[in-house]
């Protein structure tokens, strides 16, 4: 998975590339060696009959009927992910409805969904209150939870939910499961938060940039296509590409959101996501195996000075606050040769009058190997309640959904609703193997909230145009460092 196809022929490249999709895997102590499958969705061999491509892989499922329902805490604002109630001809919507269906009848159960509303603040804050006071009382209330990836890892510390890695029908070497998460949340052989493709939302939010065709045209800018197979995009060639990019386009004399600029960019998880592309840990695992701080060093500092530099004194960047709704906007009105984005949000670009495509986030330098991504924290974390009724169906039940998932929701999603609809040519489907190929994560992030907001830190500097990086860190050092002790003893 962690390799990257580059510097092929492009009619070469999309078949080879298509193969990578099938790489996410292992949670536990799977080895993480994966069988390679297609990325479409699979059927019936005319000849044989037999599966093929995705649907040739079995989950190995007992035949069982539990003849009740399955009841799952969701967030209100992706409750489709589990509660979609018809078919509607939508090739995603439809991909959604058949698979929950389908799961109901294999395990004789019906799924129910408890929405509950979950945005960042009081709002998440009052969900992980509800359900830890459920939890505690022991009411038995939910199946299965599917958290905000922001918040509920800040619940595990409380000792509240089961052990992934001890149930036995789960098996976090099939490719339906986040290998990536899987590094980083199994910890001492334990593993409570885990994702993959039963989150519809993980491959949705995940972030990527785009650029306009007639813009770079104008602009005498390079090949970024090219660019991205070599190797060398960086943040170097970023700020190379648009340094040269404003247009006062409104004519009112100053910077402002109506003009044209080399690079549009969101005010939170946009600049999250390049410490993550430039493979900056807030947490790092020790010999031992256990995460420990690692985000204050000498790479640290110097991206942070080169990112603060770009974004508040090239004047080819507009970035504030105001702005993180209508980056998209201002992108789709031709007011930018790159923007921030994210997969699901490329399909809303088919109105375009300009042509666009899509790249990965820029490396740091040419010292790194791969491109990264990770997908915006709103993706879906499962867990099990210490209460639930029959952790078993739990395990049978989710393992079911994530493996359908994969056989027929991805392919909907990637293929038809992302590839067919939103990229518009080849090269941007070459582009996005390569962005899902190097999808990451980072422990000390996820956990950000339960670590004194260690995570933040960075899009705080940079929001304020701050460099004192090693200043700023020492303020709350101790307070990081303790926090990240206590929330390990639960793996302990």
């Amino acid at each position: 998975m962690k390799g990257m196809v580059i510097k092929m022929k492009k009619a070469v490249s999309l078949i080879i590339l298509s193969s990578m999709l099938a790489s996410l895997a292992s949670c536990g102590s799977g080895s993480g060696a994966n069988p390679t499958v297609e990325t479409t969705a699979g059927e019936n061999d005319v000849t044989t009959g037999a599966l093929t491509g995705r649907d040739a892989v079995p989950d190995n499922l007992p035949d069982k009927k539990f003849n009740k329902d399955f009841t799952i805490l969701t967030r209100t604002k992706y409750d489709y992910e589990f509660n979609t109630p018809e078919a509607d001809g939508d090739v995603l919507n439809d991909a959604l409805y058949n698979r929950d269906r389908k799961v109901e009848e294999r395990f004789g159960i019906t799924i129910k969904t408890v929405p509950m509303n979950c945005e960042w603040g009081d709002e998440s804050a009052q969900f992980n209150n509800s359900l830890s006071a459920s939890i505690m009382a022991g009411d038995g209330a939910y199946d299965l939870v599917a958290g905000y990836a922001a918040t509920i890892p800040g619940l595990v510390g409380e000792g509240l939910f089961i052990d992934w890695n001890t149930m036995k029908y789960n098996d976090f070497t099939k490719p339906w499961w986040s290998e990536q998460i899987a590094d980083e949340m199994n910890i001492n052989g334990k593993c409570y938060l885990v994702t993959g493709d039963a989150s519809l939302v993980l491959w949705k939010n995940m972030r990527c940039m785009l650029f306009n065709k007639r813009l770079a045209e104008n602009y005498k800018t390079p090949d970024l296509y090219e660019i991205v197979r070599n190797g060398e995009w960086t943040f170097d060639k970023l700020v190379e590409v648009t340094k040269d990019v404003y247009i006062d386009l409104d004519g009112d004399g100053k910077a402002s959101d109506g003009d044209v600029y080399g690079y549009l960019t969101d005010w939170a998880t946009a600049v999250d996501n390049l410490k993550e592309a430039f493979e900056i840990k807030v947490t790092t695992k020790n010999a031992d195996g256990f995460p420990e701080m690692s985000f204050m060093n000498a790479k640290t500092i110097e991206a942070v000075t080169k990112i603060n530099n770009f974004f508040h004194n090239s004047g080819a960047v507009y970035f504030n606050q105001e702005f993180c709704q209508k980056c998209k906007d201002n992108f789709m009105n031709g007011q930018g040769l790159i923007a921030t984005s994210i997969l699901g949000k490329v399909d809303g670009l088919r109105a375009m009058d300009d042509d666009f495509g899509i790249i990965p986030y820029p490396k740091y330098d040419l010292n790194q190997k791969d491109y990264h991504s990770t997908s915006l924290d709103e993706f879906t974390l499962f867990a099990i309640p210490n209460d639930a009724a029959d952790p078993d169906m739990t395990s049978i039940v989710l393992e079911g959904i994530a493996s359908e998932s994969y056989k027929k929701v991805v392919p909907a999603f990637y293929d038809v609703a992302l590839k067919t609809k939103g990229a518009r040519d080849d090269e941007s489907s070459e582009m996005i193997d390569i962005i899902r190929d190097g999808l990451t994560f980072d422990f000390g992030y996820l956990n950000s909230k339960a670590l004194d907001y260690a995570g933040h830190l960075w899009v705080s500097l940079i929001r304020a145009n701050n460099n004192n990086v090693a200043s700023e860190y020492a303020k709350k050092k101790t307070s990081y460092e303790e926090k990240l002790d206590k929330l390990l003893e639960v793996y302990r």
